[in-house]
């Protein structure tokens, strides 16, 4: 029994399997649309699961489209919440929403988010996007039924990846010791991840014979063969007294000639849009679902129009001036933008050379560059060593390497890095005061469409009160590349939180920099590039010139405060002493507090959550300032709230984290000072 009236009990709809099929061509050329439309996605996983997503979704649960809520509903979680595009897919098809919404995907404000949100679409169980949390979700809601009396099943959707995540066996153990026969765990077997092949990255071996030493009911199936699907379903709903996996043998970019087997289409649009060899055009000739190119110009400008209303609201936002001072929009002022990931790459080629040096990577070793470390130097690969998707035993293994006297590299997206092993780096890394640099990758909102998931907008703070860290988020690539070798060779725990996004670069291989010591960064003119309009000076070496207010800033935000500096002198006359506390912790104490004495006024600028940083600066002045001269003080960061899909720079203005906000709320602070 698949789609219902939940009132009525009577069944609305029942696909059979030619339908099936049909569909899930259907689903497939949405999913392709959308993701081009978008320019961003992961196409991969979604056609690989849209056989099952398709069955699942038109045949097999008890759901109903016009009662999203129903308690009598089968659930269904998607573990791998990268798989967005065919949730969305599956759901517009089954009649959740007009599937002509989902042409909005990974676009700001838009319900359809680079990972499933629960509390923006209807039908979505649960947000997800973190692999490993699924199925212990789908464990505690398949109790929930039998604790209830109810009848509805919980179904979870992982990828074979995901498998590498100790907390997948956890759940696995658990469903198994409670004999959850409601419990159907479904794996898209498609053997890659981003990395490669999931066996080159970690050796799965035999995904059924681990399960059935689980005590789990195995059904292996051809996962794009519609009657081996519908079989095992059906075996799964008649299998009493285990929980049943059903294992997906499937292609990664199933249907789509020149995605299918392709490492690189994990998660990227098709690469020539909608015209090309691989594009969209393509696409959809290789799916056979025949849509008129109509149809196609009409999704398009649905999300055209769509993006147009939203760069008409981001523009309508950002507070302006009397003239132009956004990146490279002015005559002079022009400045070079480059990913501070490159910064760690090259600087980790280079370091890579001591045979002391070792680097642990998570899957998306080329995304964050860790790859740099073996990727000109094949002989380095001995030293390098994956662990899969699996945060929490790569810094146990890297620590395991730094207990025998190596220095270790361990990186991932920084919400994985130091969220999901915080723990392992607590217990592990700081009580022994291991040798474990972290790269905290794709840190703040600058990761973009990818949404909350994977936007770290914590780490300064759940990382800084650990007893022997050293905390460091630079500004720009340059300082990356300053930074990663410096604390390489620093005794004891260190992350490096660093961001994805191409920003400005500031710094230059002569500008000062010292580990432990904040720069001060002034403006002094305007210039045909923006890098030569400052002046940076070690703390220690600056001489005081009696500035109106100071903005202590890290991270990317460094740049923005060097532009809210010249926005406040052009406009207003107020001169700005700017703080690059590129180093965290130890916090350059001297510097702020001659900072907080000589001007009085502090602004602390974060893209994270507000006072991660900025109460840390706080706390050092509050405990230290002689209040015999007067303080005002504020913070700029995220206000409480969690990121969402979007592009990176609509995402800054959105949360007014670029230098025309700060600039407008430090010349509010520098009048309060005034009437101090």
């Amino acid at each position: 029994m698949p789609i219902v009236d939940s009132i009525s009990g009577r069944v609305v709809k029942k696909y059979k399997k030619d339908e099936l099929i049909e569909k899930a061509k259907e689903m497939r050329a949405y999913n392709m649309i959308a993701i081009t439309a978008a320019g961003s996605g992961h196409p991969g996983g979604s056609l690989s699961i849209m056989d099952m997503a398709s069955a699942l979704y038109l045949n097999v649960a008890v759901h109903d489209p016009n009662n999203p809520g129903w308690e009598d509903r089968d659930r269904i979680f998607w573990s791998a919440g990268h798989k967005a595009p065919a949730l969305y897919s599956a759901l517009g098809v089954a009649g959740y929403f007009p599937v002509e919404k989902m042409m909005t995907l990974r676009k700001f404000g838009s319900p359809f988010e680079g990972h499933p949100n629960s509390k923006k679409v209807k039908g979505v169980e649960f947000s997800s996007g973190s692999l490993g949390h699924g199925l212990g979700v789908a464990v505690g809601s398949a109790l929930n039924a039998r604790l209830e009396g109810k009848n509805y099943r919980s179904f979870c959707i992982m990828g074979d990846g995901e498998q590498d995540e100790g907390s997948v066996w956890e759940a696995v153990m658990c469903a198994a010791h409670y004999k959850l026969d409601n419990l159907v765990a479904i794996i898209d077997h498609n053997k890659l991840q981003i990395d490669g092949m999931t066996e080159e990255v970690m050796c799965l071996s035999s995904l059924a014979e681990k399960y059935k030493s689980f005590c789990w009911n195995v059904i292996e199936i051809d996962g794009h063969n519609m009657e081996e699907i519908l079989e095992s379903f059906e075996a799964a709903k008649n299998f009493k007294g285990h929980p049943t996996v059903i294992i997906a043998d499937t292609i990664k970019g199933k249907g789509v000639s020149y995605a299918e087997h392709a490492v690189g289409y994990h998660g990227i649009a098709p690469k020539d849009g909608r015209i090309g060899e691989e594009s969209l055009e393509i696409a959809l000739q290789d799916i056979g679902y025949d849509i008129d190119e109509r149809e196609v110009d009409r999704f398009f400008k649905i999300a055209e129009d769509y993006q147009r209303k939203v760069d008409e609201k981001i523009q309508k936002k950002l507070p302006s001036f009397s003239k132009e001072y956004w990146w490279n929009k002015s005559e002079n002022m022009k400045a070079e933008m480059n990913a501070t990931r490159n910064g760690f790459g090259k600087a980790l080629e280079e370091i890579g050379e001591d045979t002391s040096l070792v680097a642990h990577g998570a899957d998306i070793t080329s995304s964050i560059r860790m790859d740099h470390f073996y990727k000109n130097n094949p002989e380095r690969e001995k030293r390098f060593f994956s662990v899969g998707v699996a945060e929490a035993n790569m810094i146990q293994v890297a620590s395991g390497f730094a207990k025998e006297g190596k220095i270790s590299f361990a990186g991932s997206f920084g919400v994985f890095a130091t969220g999901r092993a915080w723990e392992q780096i607590r217990t592990t890394v700081c009580y022994n005061n291991f040798n474990v640099k972290i790269a905290g990758a794709h840190g703040g909102l600058l990761v973009g469409a990818d949404g909350a998931t994977h936007q770290a907008l914590e780490e300064i703070a759940v990382t800084n009160y650990l007893p022997n860290m050293t905390v460091t988020v630079p500004c720009d690539a340059v300082e990356t590349y300053k930074i990663t070798k410096a604390v390489a060779y620093k005794d004891g725990p260190a992350l490096i939180r660093y961001a994805r996004e191409a920003t400005a670069c500031v710094c230059t291989e002569e500008t000062p920099f010292k580990l432990g010591e904040a720069n001060v960064v002034r403006f002094r003119g305007e210039k045909d590039n923006f890098i030569d309009a400052f002046e940076w000076s070690l703390s220690s070496e600056y001489e005081n010139e009696k500035e109106d207010l100071s903005l202590i800033a890290c991270g990317p935000m460094v740049p923005e405060a060097m532009r809210a500096a010249w926005i406040l002198k052009e406009e207003y006359g107020i001169e700005t002493r700017v703080l690059d506390m590129h180093t965290v912790k130890p916090l350059d104490r001297k510097g702020v507090m001659r900072a907080a004495e000589e001007t009085g006024a502090v602004i602390t600028v974060e893209e994270h959550q507000i006072g991660g940083f900025g109460n840390i600066v706080a706390g050092e002045i509050n405990t230290s300032k002689n209040y015999n001269s007067p303080l005002v003080m504020d913070m700029v960061g995220v206000k409480d709230k969690f990121g969402e899909s979007g592009a990176p720079w609509e995402l800054m203005i959105e949360y007014e984290l670029v230098a025309e906000f700060i600039a407008k709320k430090a010349k509010k602070l520098f009048e309060r000072k005034k009437e101090a």
